[in-house]
């Protein structure tokens, strides 16, 4: 009896709805390999794995799989969900760093969308856009444009983007020094996220709970929530997601004198961001272990944030070289410390 690959494909689908994608990965794989000359399914199985590998930080597989998914829509002269994997692209290649690809890709799909009067793809289009023009270091173009997205998806009755609408408002806010503002945002994520049972949405709103509360100087009670936000982000198989909760764990062992906590967290992250190409990731990790490391030895960990500033230069990214900058100063005024809490 032939296997049907269109009931692999549906247990994927159940397996990724229940945020289980390290178990969904193999039967997309399956399903597509099934599919023979059926582009459909193999379109269907394309997006999906762009998907499930981005949620779980396997970004140029996630890419390839949206080039992929682009070249079969285009063929079945699907013009929407054409938009929709170079969207995927543009989210994938902002998760390493790379935003000014991304947005130039989005502002390519924000254009078809409207031309398609497509308002769900433009609503999520200017959510995704928004996040890239937070890495950029464009905080004002970042919140407006996740104001702008979430009301298009209140307009839409999407609760799930109404949500991540919530937590990217969270951390512009948190970047943009507005911690309490933050923490507003993302308590009120966590609470629709619980009520949608989205697994990966409560975690990410638990971090960034925690960061909110690091930046208002409740290192205690962040370590809580970091540790509730690991837990889940463990459960998902979300590497960089983990990553960044340990970074800011990181942050607040620091802020508490816990070096060797911190640097045991900064550490694992690193070889985290490593793993996914997170280039951004990898100049946070400079910029606290840096930091640690001026304590022990001045000139070792002046070499560290330099090094960090030259990269964050090089990559234009302005909040991070901007803390470069800040600590590079610090340091040449020899304090016996720079604990400098970043957002």
């Amino acid at each position: 009896m032939a296997i049907n690959p269109y009931s692999i494909f549906e247990k994927a689908e159940k397996k990724r709805g229940q945020s289980k994608f390290l178990e969904a990965i193999p039967l997309y794989i399956e399903a597509r390999k099934l599919s023979s000359t059926d582009k459909e399914l193999k379109a269907g199985c394309a997006f999906a794995l762009g998907d499930t590998y981005r949620m779980v930080g396997e970004f140029t597989k996630a890419g390839n799989c949206y080039i992929e998914a682009h070249s079969l829509v285009l063929d079945l002269n699907d013009a929407t969900r054409a938009h929709d994997a170079l969207v995927g692209l543009g989210l994938s290649l902002r998760a390493t760093g790379d935003f000014r690809e991304a947005i130039s890709i989005f502002n390519e799909a924000l254009k078809g969308y409207t031309k398609l009067k497509d308002k769900e793809g433009i609503a999520f289009t200017l959510w995704a856009r928004a996040g890239a023009l937070r890495i950029k270091g464009d905080l004002k173009g970042a919140i407006a444009g996740f104001k702008e997205a979430k009301q298009m998806f209140v307009r839409l009755k999407d609760k799930s983007g109404i949500g991540y609408c919530l937590t990217g408002l969270g951390g512009a806010s948190r970047v943009a020094q507005k911690p309490k503002d933050s923490l507003k945002y993302y308590k009120e994520a966590n609470k629709a996220f619980v009520a949608m049972k989205d697994t990966f949405g409560i975690a990410y709103s638990y971090c960034g709970i925690a960061n909110s509360m690091r930046m208002q100087e409740d290192f205690k009670g962040s370590l809580g929530y970091f540790k509730k936000a690991r837990t889940n982000y463990k459960k998902i198989g979300d590497k960089v997601s983990y990553a960044y909760t340990l970074w800011g764990e990181g942050s607040a062992f620091l802020m508490l004198g816990r070096k060797e906590e911190a640097l045991k967290d900064f550490k694992e992250a690193k070889v985290l961001f490593r793993q996914t190409k997170d280039k951004r990731g990898l100049v946070y990790c400079q910029l606290t272990i840096g930091q640690i490391e001026f304590a022990k030895n001045p000139a070792k960990g002046v070499k560290t944030l330099a090094s960090a500033h030259a990269r964050a230069r090089e990559l234009k990214l302005a909040v991070e070289l901007k803390y470069a900058k800040t600590l590079l100063a610090a340091a040449e005024k020899a304090p016996a410390a720079l604990p400098m809490n970043l957002a």
